[in-house]
């Protein structure tokens, strides 16, 4: 028993999968018209993304998708250069770790942990 997956629904299904695929190297597997799957390693929750027609992401009430990452500041440029935005810059926080809050395309909060 555990967590299996991630839901997002999101407007640009091909451009979105595309950022996840660039920035955080998930894979892509088959899926369902109108679906995309995006794996990263073995045993960790799948992100599946759905199109839809719905407005832009409230800034609160939203899940924030997190990741842990080998290359902290390597991702946050990805992410920029793939075209989302920085909302928190890479900083140390308690325990030897580093983390940033980085928005995808369309605005959805993704949180990068590094642990150090």
């Amino acid at each position: 028993m555990g967590l299996a997956f991630v839901k997002l629904t999101v407007r640009d299904l091909d451009a979105q999968a595309s950022f996840y695929r660039t920035v955080l190297g998930l894979e892509s597997t088959p899926a369902q018209p109108g679906q995309v799957f995006l794996n990263g390693p073995p045993g960790s929750p799948t992100l599946v993304l759905v199109a839809g027609d719905q407005a832009a992401p409230a800034p609160l009430g939203e899940a924030v998708l997190g990741f842990r990452v080998p290359d902290l500041d390597g991702v946050v440029d990805r992410a920029r250069a793939a075209g989302g935005a920085v909302r928190v810059a890479p900083k140390p926080i308690p325990g030897g770790m580093r983390v940033a809050v980085v928005a995808d395309p369309e605005g959805h909060a993704i949180e990068l942990i590094h642990q150090a």
